[in-house]
């Protein structure tokens, strides 16, 4: 029997159809330091997210093909995206256990198509 074959097969995995990507590629994670103007003695730090819409999926929240919720967990989650319009989207970051954010490129965008449209193939992967 083909290896690859059973190793995938071994393994957990969703497709979700139909997903709108809204969130918006122009976000960004920044980390700030600043001084008061009068007193040097004081520094501070901080984290920010600047400009644009997070789009924060959980996996709890989603429905595969069949009809099935999603787990509230899915371990070493690998998320395959599978454009369904002309908008360029991606997985931003590092999926966590229970939830993914996503985003479209706002300058591939023409006024006319909106945001993107995407299914999603969910995968857990087994890591040694």
């Amino acid at each position: 029997m083909n290896l690859t074959l059973d190793y995938l097969k071994s393994n957990r995995k969703w497709l979700v159809p139909n997903i709108v990507v809204w969130g918006n590629a122009d976000a960004c994670d920044a980390a700030l330091l600043m001084v008061e103007d009068d007193s040097a003695a004081r520094v501070v730090f901080s984290y920010s997210r600047l400009e644009g819409n997070d789009q924060v999926i959980n996996f709890s929240d989603l429905t595969d093909a069949g009809g099935n919720s999603l787990p509230l967990q899915i371990a070493n989650p690998v998320i395959i995206i599978i454009p369904r319009n002309q908008i360029h989207c991606f997985i931003v970051g590092r999926p966590s256990e229970t939830s993914f954010k996503l985003a479209y490129e706002p300058n591939n965008a023409s006024s006319n198509s909106g945001h993107g449209l995407v299914d999603l193939l969910i995968m857990e992967i087994d890591l040694p």
